[in-house]
């Protein structure tokens, strides 16, 4: 079975200059009988993903006798894939954000699977619980995670004279512990790194006792006084100098670069950063922990993406025949290609992960971790807080003004898209 790529830039697609989806028609093989053929739309991923990707496909097709057409679509993937369908083009099967989720669900584009998926329990449930509706109903499985561990450079913790042993778990404790740390650290260097969006702190805000999602798809930052200490927190460390910021502080390209060029001894990162960590650092020596507790509370980001179905599509039956595949049967081989984690608990068993001293710490976040990913107007709250607690951390506005701000500019802009 030859699997036909197609490398097609997002304006191609908007333009609908491809066929794909349910329009596709049966090819004919080297024998002149009719192959059953989907397709599947991805953006375009690391040399790991990609040949994970490729050799897990092929291996789903030699078992199935299904050709799987594959569409990498550059840029502007959710752009490219709402036009397809506007356009009722769209490809069989695709990639889809857990952020993005709620909103192709509500716009009723994506098939139901509820019923199509084999032995749904096994999936860590919040990892699967992303893409369900209010009614439980569910529309894509996840095919992969990230989460979100602390990083720990051992050469610079030892030569400031401590060991792990001496970091703290605890948030309280571990800004405490930067800021003794600072001092004993080159003037170019920082105790710890910081992310200021509300994609790496929603769970810490969460941990201290606010949603920034309230019951009613509404944003909220100012019900919490302990959210007001968290989010403090932060500010005060950065004005300080123990918690700064890799690109706008040490002029660094990334987290990871900070990190793996010793000016940062503490980050708390995706594992995403591991490749770059073993091919372009090789020679700093590091430990991974769990994200520190907040108020007492396990808490971490989970970020995962998931095989979604067209509604539309006239191949369901094979559709999801190689969705289960690459979420089942299949996940083994495309995890351990791609460096990823696998979304069921019986595979990353298999796999002995938590046994894996760099890996444990992601791989139980999984069991308690916040998925990026809270109904249709996320996108707003998020680009809300990411505006206003900036003016924050700049001393432009106290954390009060900038949350007061920040719910009020995302609640008028749900009230006008309403």
């Amino acid at each position: 079975m030859k699997k036909v790529a197609k490398f097609i830039a997002g304006a191609l697609l908007v333009a609908g200059l491809t066929a794909c989806g349910s329009s596709d028609e049966g090819k004919s093989d080297a024998g002149g009988a009719a192959e059953e053929s989907i397709t599947l739309a991805v953006w375009g991923s690391s040399p790991s993903e990609t040949e994970g990707l490729e050799k897990t496909v092929a291996s789903f097709e030699e078992q199935s006798g299904i050709d799987v057409n594959v569409e990498i679509i550059q840029d502007n993937f959710q752009d490219a894939l709402t036009a397809r369908f506007a356009a009722n083009n769209a490809p069989d099967v695709f990639y889809l954000e857990s952020f993005a989720a709620p909103k192709f669900i509500q716009s009723g584009v994506l098939a139901d699977i509820t019923e199509d998926v084999d032995n749904p329990e096994d999936f860590y449930q919040p990892l699967i619980d992303s893409f369900k509706d209010e009614d439980g109903k569910l529309y894509a499985l996840p095919k992969d995670y990230s989460t979100l561990g602390m990083y720990i450079n051992t050469d610079l913790l030892a030569q400031a004279g401590y060991s792990v042993e001496d970091v703290p778990t605890d948030w309280e404790g571990l800004v405490a512990f930067a800021e003794e740390l600072q001092p004993k650290l080159t003037e170019d260097q920082a105790a710890m790194i910081f992310d200021a969006t509300l994609a790496r702190n929603m769970s810490s805000m969460i941990a201290s006792g606010l949603n920034p999602v309230n019951e009613e798809n509404r944003a909220d930052f100012t019900s919490s006084p302990e959210a007001f200490d968290y989010l403090q927190s932060l500010v005060d460390g950065n004005e300080a100098g123990y918690l700064q910021n890799p690109t706008i502080d040490l002029g660094m390209d990334s987290a990871g670069a900070a990190f793996g060029l010793n000016k940062a001894v503490i980050m708390i990162e995706g594992n995403w950063v591991l490749s770059a960590l073993r091919q372009n650092y090789p020679d700093v020596n590091y430990e991974v922990v769990e994200a520190p507790t907040v108020y007492g509370e396990n808490q971490t980001m989970t970020f995962t993406v998931g095989y979604a179905i067209a509604k539309d599509t006239e191949k369901k039956e094979a559709a999801t025949e190689f969705v289960n595949y690459m979420t089942g049967e299949g996940q083994r081989q495309w995890s351990e290609i791609s460096g990823t984690f696998p979304t069921r608990q019986s595979v990353a068993e298999a796999m002995e992960l938590e046994k894996d001293e760099v890996l444990a710490a992601h791989v139980l976040g999984a069991e308690y971790g916040t998925v990026w990913s809270s109904g249709v107007y996320l996108p707003v709250i998020a680009n809300a807080f990411d505006n206003q607690f900036l003016a924050a951390i700049n001393g432009d506005k106290t954390v009060e003004e900038a949350m007061k701000d920040a719910e009020k500019e995302a609640n008028d802009e749900i009230e006008r898209q309403q």
